[in-house]
């Protein structure tokens, strides 16, 4: 059984059209916020681009629901934005990362404006705060198995 929960009433509405365009039928939507919702016996929990907007202060608490949630072996895979410990390092991904924009045909102005959009909603932590933060609820063998530019992609197991 597949669960999926967005605080978003649009994006429930565009996965639910989505959903119905594949014929994907044994899928849950939930329009409600991650915090508030129980996990249990679950095999695997995805976060996609989530923790990133949940209150700092908070994120540890979610985590420890999760992990309470998933079953011995389970895994948790998380996708987040991240900010790099070294300045010079941060730097060069970010420019890296606009140039990117830029070569898909974003303006300097949109650039500009959704960086804006995001500063004090979107907090990224570093890779070590994730691993730091998954080992002290209990997860186990933490793995980064994707990365590109600032944006990356972990799996922990319980």
């Amino acid at each position: 059984k597949i669960i999926a929960v967005d605080n978003s009433p649009a994006m429930i509405k565009k996965c639910q059209e989505n959903l119905t365009k594949a014929s994907a039928a044994s899928v849950e939507l939930l329009c409600d916020d991650i915090c508030n919702v129980e996990i249990k016996n679950a095999s695997m929990v995805v976060l996609n681009f989530t923790l990133q907007f949940v209150e700092l202060e908070q994120r540890g608490r979610l985590l420890g629901r999760i992990y309470q949630g998933v079953r011995p072996g389970g895994v948790i895979v998380i996708s987040e934005k991240i900010i790099f410990e070294d300045k010079d390092e941060q730097n060069f991904q970010t420019k890296l990362y606009e140039n990117f924009k830029k070569l898909n045909g974003y303006s300097d102005l949109e650039i500009a404006q959704k960086r804006t959009a995001l500063e004090k909603v979107l907090i990224p932590d570093t890779l070590k705060e994730h691993q730091r933060r998954l080992e002290k609820v209990g997860f186990q063998n933490f793995y980064v198995w994707f990365q590109c530019f600032n944006f990356v992609s972990m799996v922990a197991v319980k």
